[in-house]
C-alpha cells in the first residue's frame, strides 16, 4: 500500500483550526472582561451578610462594588424600606405580609440572625437610611417592587432629600414607570428590569438607558442581539462571581454585572482581564 503523505500546507492548515481557538479566546475574554463598568451588589454583599441590610451594603461598598441593588416596598404607614421578599418569613423573626407593618413595627423585627447569629439585631432598613449610607461611596439601584405615580413621586422625594440622583440607578419594571421617572429624577440612571424578551424594544423606546437580559434568555444570542440594536447598554445576572460562570457571561460582552458575591466577581474580572 502506498503511504499518504500530508503536505506541509495541510498540516499548518490543520494545525491553525485547532489551536488559534484556544488562544482567541483569552483576547476576547480579557476584552470583555475590561468592558465591564458596573459590578452591582445583589441585595448587597448577600453572600457574606444578611441580604437587604446596612450591613450588606457596608460590605459591598468594602469590596469595592461599584453599586449595590435594594428592593424598596411601601409600609402599611406610607414608609419605604428595604426588603426582597413579600412576606417577613424568610429573612426576619416576623411572619406574614411585610407591608400590613408599619415602619417601626418592621424595625422591631430581627432581620440577620437568619443567616448567621453573629449579626443577630440587624434591622430592615429604611430606604432613607440606605440612600444616606450609600450617599458619597457607591451607586444605589433600586429594585422598585411597586407601581403607581404616588410611589415613584415617593422614592423620588427620598432620593433627592437623602440621596444622590447621578448616583440612582432606577430599576425599572413598566415602560410607564420609565416614562415618569425620566421626569420624575432625569439625572439618575434607568435599568429596564424587562418582564419579557419581547418587550425590549418598548422599555428602548421609553428612554432606559440599560436592559437586564436573564441568562435563560440568552440560549441563542437573539435577545442580546435585539438590546444592541436598540442602542442600549446590557446587563446580567451573575450569582457567585466564579470564573467559569464568569467567562460565560462574558460571551455576551454585557456592560453591567451582579453577584451575590461582588468581592469574588470583582477580583475575578481582574484576573480575566489581565490586571492581576
Amino acid at each position: 500500500m502506498k503511504a499518504t503523505t500530508i503536505s506541509p500546507l495541510l498540516y499548518f492548515s490543520t494545525f491553525l483550526l485547532f489551536v488559534i481557538p484556544v488562544y482567541a479566546e483569552k483576547p476576547n475574554a480579557k476584552q470583555a472582561a475590561n468592558q465591564v463598568k458596573q459590578i452591582i451588589a445583589h441585595r448587597g454583599a448577600s453572600s457574606e451578610r444578611p441580604e437587604c441590610t446596612l450591613t450588606a451594603i457596608r460590605r459591598a461598598i468594602e469590596v469595592g462594588a461599584t453599586a449595590t441593588e435594594v428592593d424598596v416596598r411601601t409600609s402599611r404607614d406610607g414608609e419605604l424600606f428595604i426588603l426582597h421578599d413579600t412576606t417577613l418569613d424568610r429573612t426576619t423573626n416576623g411572619k406574614g405580609p411585610a407591608n400590613l407593618l408599619t415602619l417601626i413595627e418592621l424595625q422591631s423585627l430581627d432581620a440577620g440572625a437568619w443567616f448567621d447569629d453573629k449579626f443577630e439585631g440587624e434591622r430592615i432598613p429604611s430606604l432613607i437610611q440606605a440612600a444616606k449610607l450609600c450617599k458619597g461611596r457607591i451607586d444605589l439601584l433600586l429594585d422598585l417592587k411597586e407601581q403607581g405615580t404616588d410611589y415613584d413621586q415617593h422614592v423620588v422625594r427620598v432620593i433627592r432629600k437623602h440621596g444622590d440622583p447621578k448616583r440612582t440607578i432606577v430599576g425599572i419594571r413598566s415602560v410607564a414607570q420609565a416614562v415618569r421617572f425620566r421626569k420624575l429624577l432625569p439625572q439618575a440612571r434607568q435599568l429596564a428590569l424587562i418582564p419579557r424578551v419581547d418587550d425590549i424594544e418598548a422599555f428602548a423606546k421609553a428612554g432606559v438607558d440599560t436592559i437586564r437580559i436573564w441568562p435563560r434568555w440568552i440560549q441563542d444570542g437573539t435577545p442580546i442581539k435585539r438590546v444592541r440594536a436598540v442602542g442600549k447598554m446590557l446587563h446580567l445576572n451573575g450569582t457567585k462571581g466564579e470564573i467559569d460562570e464568569t467567562r460565560h457571561l462574558l460571551q455576551f460582552q454585557p456592560d453591567s454585572l451582579s453577584s451575590d458575591d461582588p468581592g469574588k466577581l470583582k477580583a475575578t474580572l481582574s484576573k480575566l482581564a489581565g490586571r492581576k
